[in-house]
């Protein structure tokens, strides 16, 4: 009996170990089953003035049907040329029905201009030819311009990596590339252009200081370049899912902010003031020292107190503008 029930143990774990590993799937078909995500589908349509002349012939033909047998049922009075034009008469109705359907397929497009086509909610393609076409009579055509657009965005107040308010401009050169994601995949290309370049700009403004602390530092006032291009990389990779291709980005304004452009403005006031005294001081040395070596040279020679008052004076007049006094004694 145990040996029995051993048995039946082993066949249960074979059939579960059977279940369990044909539930699982391997990873490729698992990737298999994921969506694909879908692209621009390009279309070209037939040329419209062909397709008017197709139509045009089959409306001529049923036409002169009905006029040929409406005569010819007139005048030998055989009845059953009749049927015959009342078959043409339908054949006129059903022409006139076909040039109605038909121009409702008409379509021009202009250049840098694509049209979008989508049928009761599936996606057929897009059409970037430019002209006069034919498309899909009953299918919604949706227009979307191709050209380049301005987006000039409004001065941001943003805090600098040091916290201090400064305020930012920029401005944005994009068009479209992909209209499918232009149109399915977001809600409003526009806003959300314009959402994202006011993330990316603030995420710039935040990671850099507005004037450069240590020498070489990149800051917004002196890493134009340098900024210019993370803040495009930055806004590429926020509006990939969009289809907008950013052909440049730039920032425009740099300025401190309202409350407190009046201290930073005097700070710069006073830097540069002690930048200007270092280069007075310094051409004064030299200048000094210039004029001793020039003395010495002619045989003139100073004692140190004589020399000391020189140097005192020289500066004084050189550093703060003051008269020169006599130094030399008799």
């Amino acid at each position: 009996m145990e040996s029995i029930n051993n048995d039946e143990n082993d066949l249960l774990n074979k059939e579960e170990g059977i279940i369990s590993t044909s539930s699982k799937k391997p990873d490729n078909q698992e990737n298999e089953g994921l969506v694909v995500e879908k692209k621009e589908k390009i279309l070209h349509l037939k040329k419209g003035a062909e397709v008017w002349k197709r139509v045009c012939r089959v409306f001529l033909i049923s036409l002169v049907i009905f006029i040929s047998s409406l005569i010819i049922a007139v005048a030998t009075e055989f009845y059953y040329l009749l049927i015959i034009t009342g078959i043409s008469t339908l054949g006129i109705l059903y022409g006139i029905c076909f040039v109605l359907c038909c121009s409702c397929g008409f379509i021009t497009i202009l250049p840098n201009e694509a049209v979008v086509y989508h049928f009761y909610g599936r996606y057929l393609g897009t059409v970037k030819d430019n002209g006069y076409f034919y498309g899909y009579p009953f299918s919604k055509a949706r227009k979307v311009s191709l050209k380049t657009f301005e987006y000039n965005g409004n001065r941001l107040k943003v805090n600098e990596r040091d916290g201090n308010p400064v305020e930012l401009g920029i401005i944005i050169l994009w068009r479209i590339g992909d209209t499918f994601k232009a149109i399915f995949d977001v809600e409003n290309y526009n806003s959300f252009i314009e959402a994202q370049s006011e993330a990316a700009i603030r995420y710039i403004g935040c990671k850099y200081p507005y004037e450069p602390i240590i020498p070489g530092e990149i800051s917004l006032r002196s890493g134009h370049e340098i900024i210019n291009k993370e803040l495009k990389q930055e806004l590429e990779r926020r509006i990939h899912v969009s289809g907008i291709i950013i052909e440049d980005a730039r920032v425009t304004e740099i300025s401190y902010g309202a409350e407190v452009a009046k201290m930073m403005l005097q700070k710069q006031a006073s830097n540069a003031a002690v930048f200007a005294k270092e280069a007075i001081v310094k051409g004064a040395t030299n200048a000094v020292m210039y004029s001793l070596n020039e003395f010495e040279k002619n045989g003139i020679q100073f004692n140190n107190d004589d020399k000391a008052n020189y140097v005192t004076d020289m500066m004084n007049t050189l550093c703060m503008g003051s008269g020169l006094s006599k130094i030399l004694t008799s």
